[in-house]
């Protein structure tokens, strides 16, 4: 049996299960950085990892846990049902600003700026997620136990 993709394991994440968390691991990850439009480092293909924690129905949280520097959580809205790529604006912790959310049915691609006083020493960040490897639902606290999907 194949792995569902991308989008439509998350569709049914957020729309369909009652599970309120999912942790997708996933078959690589790469990640850029880049400084006025240059590239500064590329960390070529390895597995990756997002946890989806669902807030409530319009909002959900990405626990990063794969940044190059630290791991951090941001927040969207979700406004539509059917499409993801219509998620509202993102919050992100400082100094991470100006994030942007996309997701098809072979990746998941998450930019963002990492802000600094001199605008000369700004980083663009992105990190492209392929391929699931692996999904796990996870339970409320009150359910006690996780399932693999």
């Amino acid at each position: 049996m194949l792995p569902p993709t991308i989008a439509s394991a998350l569709t049914h994440f957020l729309h369909h299960s009652t599970h309120t968390q999912l942790q997708i691991t996933f078959a690589s990850l790469n990640i850029c950085n880049s400084q006025q439009g240059m590239l500064l480092h590329h960390l070529p293909s390895r597995q990756g990892r997002i946890g989806f924690q669902k807030l409530s129905p319009q909002l959900l949280q990405l626990d990063i846990m794969d940044s190059l520097v630290f791991r951090f959580s941001l927040q969207c809205h979700i406004y539509q049902t059917t499409n993801l790529n219509d998620m509202g604006p993102l919050s992100l912790p400082r100094p991470l600003d100006q994030g942007s959310l996309y997701v098809d049915e072979e990746k998941l691609v998450l930019s963002f700026r990492i802000d600094a006083p001199d605008p000369l020493l700004r980083i663009q960040v992105t990190h492209t997620y392929q391929g699931i490897y692996r999904l796990e639902k996870l339970c409320t606290p009150i359910c006690g136990h996780a399932t693999k999907a």
